[in-house]
């Protein structure tokens, strides 16, 4: 199986709501560290699936908390990559 690119996409949907999706190679601890992403992030988790049959692809419902700390599609988009890239480089390095 060939490598997949990674991809994250952010768009609003209304108001204080969000939709990422995600698909990137699976393995490691992905859907943690996104998770991890939005609570630092101050965003809530409002509905998401998850599929890790080939590769691992997100969707997610997300939702500005009062506590957050940025509602940019850019900062989100760039914070999810971020997660996503720590989590391949520290697994090609196991290997």
């Amino acid at each position: 199986m060939g490598k997949l690119k990674q991809e994250v996409k952010v768009e609003k949907i209304n108001g204080e709501q969000f939709v990422v999706r995600v698909a990137c190679n699976k393995g490691g601890d992905k859907l943690v560290s996104i998770l991890e992403v939005f609570d630092e992030l101050g965003l809530n988790v409002v509905q998401a699936r998850v599929s890790c049959r080939h590769f691992f692809s997100m969707e997610a419902t997300i939702g500005v908390g009062q506590d957050q700390k940025t509602s940019d599609l850019k900062d989100i988009t760039d914070a999810v990559l971020k997660a996503i890239d720590e989590k391949q480089s520290g697994e090609q390095e196991m290997l």
